[in-house]
């Protein structure tokens, strides 16, 4: 541990500040290595940090991820296995009651609390957890209209907006409806993140002279498609400078959706080269965008006198194909594309050196990370481990393996169980439809070579097979029983007006 991150975290409770990106690859931070990329913020954050280049998360669609990540409990534990939507049958998937999530542990011990951005975890305009602060905005996260504030803003402005009133349309002009590439209609000062943004960074300014600890939440749509970001960050990048991704023509993907019919995949083997450039560029300009936005609440967090007191998280729900095994976007596979995810953590104090590790660790591991390095006991009842030595600079394996798991898209949509086991060489993908996997990450890193029924790989598989079977006893996962939704109905149960 770096000595002013243990004067820090010994002096007293630090503030908490996460910041959730949306559909983010693992590998779109240059600090990490990759090549051409433009995140000055997050390198900076993670030169006094840990970056975690085996961050895995437990789900790979957004309100299953995200309610696994803030309540420490995998989805089959919590209740929510699918996406909540405002829309027949899907909006039945709500916030599990009686689940206890981050802001209920740091409440427990003094912290305000506050939500900004997207929460997309089916309560409407409550925000189970974090009472003392919201912003929000998209009928998902409201349970009127009149409470949208980017709604209220596009008005006041004379834009209009429609779909899920997120404000997230593109400029209809110059809108490309193959590869969802295409400017904000909405201008940077006044897009839904920068706006979500603005009020998250006087809330943290407000801090300033406040020795009570808090913890904020701000969770942007970036890089998630439609790529519209507001210019000039949606221009940023040249597709003449992208490169093509290396398993764009490989025919696995392709085979598996054809097992599973899996909704909001894509198949994009057919695209020509300008197409799937154009959608890697303006991907990149979302990325870029969204280190705008951590630079922003880094510049309030300094500003407040808050940033050496402060313990900072940088994560994403989960990942995109972005044409890797020639798909897009994200549903039911489990490919590192997909499943791991950036994690950056900077502790109170900073490390005062990069740390770099290898380890594996799953998302839901961050809640008793954060209770423990805030001083609290975390809940025996929680799923994940404390990795807050790894967030320290220590290289000790903490996680023999992770898990992960997938129901369906949205609630009431056609069923696609998965459950996936990755250990420090292997992955193990179980299906209910006789389209398993087996990859050799060490090998084989870009999962081209199924090896599920290869006599020379039968041993890795069978060990795989028995750590998943650990991990479905340990969590107490019916597998492969999973739940199994109402009929769809005809209208909603709880109409936005």
């Amino acid at each position: 541990m770096g000595e002013r991150a243990a004067a820090a975290m010994s002096a007293r409770r630090p503030n908490v500040v996460l910041f959730v990106s949306d559909q983010q690859r693992a590998d779109t931070i240059a600090a990490g290595g990759v090549s051409g990329i433009r995140t000055p913020h997050l390198d900076w954050v993670a030169d006094d940090g840990a970056l975690f280049h085996r961050a895995y998360c437990p789900y790979p669609i957004c309100s299953p991820s995200r309610m696994a990540t803030l309540s420490g409990l995998y989805p089959h534990t919590n209740g929510m296995v699918a996406n909540h939507q405002m829309r027949p049958g899907c909006d039945l998937m709500r916030y599990p009651q009686g689940v206890r999530n981050l802001g209920d542990y740091l409440g427990e011990l003094g912290y305000l609390r506050g939500y900004a951005g997207k929460w997309h975890l089916g309560s409407g305009a409550a925000r189970p957890g974090f009472p003392d602060f919201w912003s929000g905005s998209g009928d998902i996260d409201v349970d009127r209209r009149a409470q949208n504030m980017v709604l209220r803003l596009t008005r006041q402005i004379g834009v209009p907006i429609g779909g899920k009133e997120h404000g997230f349309e593109p400029d209809p002009a110059r809108y490309d409806r193959t590869t969802s590439v295409g400017p904000s209609l909405l201008p940077l000062a006044q897009h839904p993140a920068f706006f979500h943004m603005d009020h998250a960074a006087d809330w943290v300014r407000a801090r300033r002279g406040d020795d009570r600890p808090f913890c904020l939440v701000y969770s942007c749509h970036e890089p998630h498609p439609p790529y519209t970001s507001p210019e000039p960050f949606h221009s940023s990048y040249d597709p003449d400078d992208m490169e093509l991704p290396p398993t764009w023509k490989d025919p696995g993907g392709p085979a598996l959706l054809a097992h599973r019919q899996a909704e909001q995949l894509r198949v994009v083997t057919d695209w020509n080269e300008r197409a799937m450039r154009a959608m890697r560029a303006a991907y990149w300009g979302a990325v870029t965008y969204v280190d705008h936005l951590v630079g922003r609440l880094v510049t309030a967090l300094l500003d407040a006198g808050k940033w050496d007191d402060t313990l900072f998280v940088f994560f994403s729900d989960h990942g995109e194909m972005l044409g890797y095994h020639g798909l897009a976007a994200k549903g039911a596979v489990m490919y590192e594309d997909l499943m791991r995810v950036p994690l950056v953590i900077r502790p109170p104090g900073g490390l005062g050196s990069p740390h770099r590790c290898q380890r594996l660790v799953s998302l839901v591991d961050l809640v008793p990370t954060i209770v423990r390095m805030c001083g609290g006991q975390p809940s025996p009842d929680l799923q994940g481990v404390d990795v807050g030595a790894l967030a320290l600079g220590g290289d000790e394996p903490l996680n023999q393996g992770v898990a992960g798991e997938f129901h369906s898209v949205n609630w009431t949509d056609p069923l696609h169980p998965l459950r996936m086991w990755v250990g420090e060489r292997w992955k193990y993908v179980e299906s209910q439809d006789g389209s398993d996997e087996l990859y050799d990450l060490q090998e084989d890193p870009l999962e081209v070579h199924n090896r599920i029924d290869s006599p020379d790989h039968q041993a890795p598989l069978a060990e795989s097979r028995r750590a998943l079977r650990r991990w479905l006893e340990t969590t107490s996962d019916p597998w492969p029983r999973v739940p199994q939704p109402p009929p769809r109905p005809a209208a909603l149960a709880r109409p936005i007006e």
